[in-house]
């Protein structure tokens, strides 16, 4: 897919609901979202997760950068990839965000109705 085609497609309703579904996911759109960068590596979304969560009120059993890197690695970055909202190359571990707009206000409604300040 490319760049153009990218902006002309729309997310799904249902892959919409399964990003939101999940914390990390909503912060990793989040970090691109609420900055002017659309690129990153994995570790350092991995550190500003880890920062956002070590501060937050949300239920994390482990909030070490290396183990949210494997979730992000392993479970959240081939979601968002799979949806379309970046592109995620595994073995360099750079992350080219895409985005949403839908995926954006839905994620800006779920802060409001959950009233979280913290991602």
């Amino acid at each position: 897919m490319t760049p153009s085609d990218r902006s002309l497609s729309t997310v799904d309703v249902d892959d919409v609901f399964e990003v939101l579904a999940d914390w990390r996911r909503r912060a990793v759109c989040h970090y691109f979202a609420s900055g002017d960068q659309t690129t990153a590596n994995v570790a350092v979304l991995a550190s500003a997760i880890s920062e956002q969560e070590g501060t937050s009120t949300v239920d994390a059993t482990d909030t070490s950068p290396s183990t949210i890197r494997t979730q992000l690695e392993e479970e959240h970055l081939p979601v968002l990839h799979r949806i379309g909202l970046i592109d995620y190359d595994e073995r360099s571990g750079a992350v080219k965000y895409w985005g949403s707009p839908t995926v954006e206000k839905w994620a800006d409604h779920a802060q409001a109705v959950t009233q979280r300040t913290d991602f």
